[in-house]
């Protein structure tokens, strides 16, 4: 892949430098530079030298993709922490970096501006330590897909507490928005459902959207569950 990428970044340079020297041989008189001329010249160049500088970034150092919520926006450069809590510094080209905004299963071009703090972030680039010159740049929603055991109902508060496989403790908000499924043990089929149904024991399957603000927290709103009842495991 990182070769395909070296190809056509040298295609486009060879290609800018072809039709440069073919302009320069159509002129039939020698003529002053206009102001336009000057301007022109000297954004084919200034684009020349950045696809130069990236085709050897590319072939020095690592393509990685990181993903992390956005803590700081600073003119060209973002800081984005991992759920590591690890930091890292995210150059932004105007002219190379493409930003994305992933919208249903398809995607629309925004501008660096656009961004905001919390934003989470998927970046693709060369890496140098902890600063990746950004490729492509993707805005999402984190999602969390889990299963565990209820251990505890609120029913004045609508949340159940939760111990996963890896003995973690979450708790999970029913909200009025929270898509809820039962299996029904006597048909094996699914069917739709409410927070009563739920019951100290059973299995809940559950897809949580994680935020920046609950990114060291156990408490979510759960947007789908799938509640297997105990009952399921002791037929």
């Amino acid at each position: 892949m990182k070769n395909k990428i070296i190809l056509f970044l040298i295609i486009i340079q060879f290609s800018l430098l072809t039709n440069l020297a073919l302009a320069q041989n159509e002129e039939s008189t020698p003529s002053a530079e206009t102001g336009s001329d000057k301007v022109s010249t000297k954004t084919i160049e200034n684009f020349k030298e950045k696809i130069a500088s990236k085709v050897a970034e590319l072939t020095k150092k690592e393509q990685k993709a990181l993903a992390g919520f956005v803590s700081k926006i600073e003119d060209s450069q973002l800081t984005i922490k991992s759920d590591e809590q690890q930091n890292y510094q995210i150059k932004i080209d105007n002219i190379l970096t493409k930003i994305y905004q992933i919208a249903g299963n398809g995607k629309k071009e925004i501008k660096l501006d656009q961004l905001a703090k919390d934003d989470y972030l998927i970046v693709n680039g060369p890496i140098n330590d902890n600063t990746i010159s950004a490729n492509y740049i993707f805005v999402d929603e984190k999602y969390i897909v889990n299963v565990g055991r209820v251990t505890e109902i609120d029913k004045d508060n609508y949340s159940v507490k939760l111990l996963t496989a890896d003995k973690e403790t979450i708790n999970l908000d029913i909200e009025t928005s929270t898509k809820q499924s039962i299996l029904n043990i006597k048909t094996l089929q699914l069917e739709r459902t409410g927070f009563s149904k739920i019951k100290e024991g059973d299995l809940i399957h559950f897809i949580i959207k994680k935020d920046s603000s609950a990114k060291n927290g156990t408490r979510f709103s759960a947007v789908k569950i799938l509640i297997i009842p105990q009952e399921y495991f002791i037929k």
